[in-house]
């Protein structure tokens, strides 16, 4: 039975494949529960789409992809502050122009290279078994910044992230903490999107963090669940892509999504239950 797990993983593009995904779960659980707690799920998903141009023009010109994605999404971050603060503009609104524009931009740049619609696919769906060495330290190193950013600046960033009006009130420096937040969650993007494309990293952002959510709404305690219902995803995720020949970025997401629906479910029967019983207790 033991044999069943650890078969596909005799291949070293599957290690590196499981080595990549799982820590990008881990730096994906600790950005993703201020994304779902503070609802910038759509924040994550236009600096997404805004990286995807960065990329393009990276792909474009022969820059390097990491610092090409990192310039549009930081240009995101600012974008997003500087509209909510200067026009008042509500930020869903200020995100939607900015993706929009700059998604349409990667997509005319993508247009003018030969290989259109391989870049375009490898782009969106990521090639998680193509991980190489060199990728795995780019996350490595986003996983260990990103924690000591997070120990340095954990009170504040708490404090910032769900009393606003009472951290500004406090003296603290609201706008640069916000956009420390913004920050992070672009850089966990960026140095995540290359290697499992567009729509995974969303996905790993934002699902394991929602269906944490479902059971706790405490801070760390829901990190460490998201953390584990994202490990538990990247795994199963991949054993269906080697036994059942299926494209690894699509499995990990279905699995990601099947876990929340599993939890919701469970969730509900447990309320109906305690409901039936605390009726029953009443009864007698």
């Amino acid at each position: 039975m033991i044999d069943f797990f650890l078969e596909p993983f005799q291949f070293s593009f599957m290690t590196r494949a499981l080595a990549g995904t799982a820590m990008i779960a881990l730096l994906s659980a600790m950005i993703g529960t201020f994304v779902v707690l503070k609802g910038l799920a759509f924040i994550g998903d236009a600096i997404a789409h805004t990286s995807f141009s960065g990329l393009a023009l990276a792909l474009l010109v022969g820059m390097n992809l990491y610092v090409g994605a990192l310039i549009f999404a930081l240009l995101t971050a600012f974008g997003v502050t500087f509209l909510q603060r200067t026009a008042k503009m509500r930020s869903d609104t200020a995100l939607a122009i900015m993706f929009t524009g700059a998604f349409s931009f990667g997509i005319i740049l993508l247009a003018a290279m030969p290989n259109f619609a391989g870049d375009l696919t490898a782009l969106l769906l990521g090639s998680v078994l193509g991980i190489r060495m060199q990728e795995l330290y780019w996350i490595a190193g986003a996983v260990l910044v990103t924690a000591a950013i997070l120990a340095l600046v954990w009170d504040h960033l708490v404090y910032v992230s769900f009393d606003p009006v009472g951290a500004e009130a406090a003296g603290l420096p609201v706008t640069k903490i916000q956009l420390l937040l913004l920050s992070l969650i672009a850089g966990a993007i960026v140095v995540s999107i290359q290697a499992v494309g567009m729509i995974l990293v969303v996905a790993l952002l934002i699902t394991p963090a929602a269906t944490a959510s479902i059971f706790t709404r405490r801070l760390v305690p829901m990190m460490i669940v998201a953390a584990g219902f994202g490990l538990l995803a990247v795994f199963v995720g991949l054993l269906l892509s080697y036994y059942l020949s299926a494209p690894p970025g699509a499995t990990i997401v279905l699995v990601a999504t099947l876990e929340f629906g599993i939890a919701l479910a469970v969730s509900a029967g447990v309320r109906r239950l305690l409901w039936r019983t605390a009726m029953e207790v009443r009864e007698t």
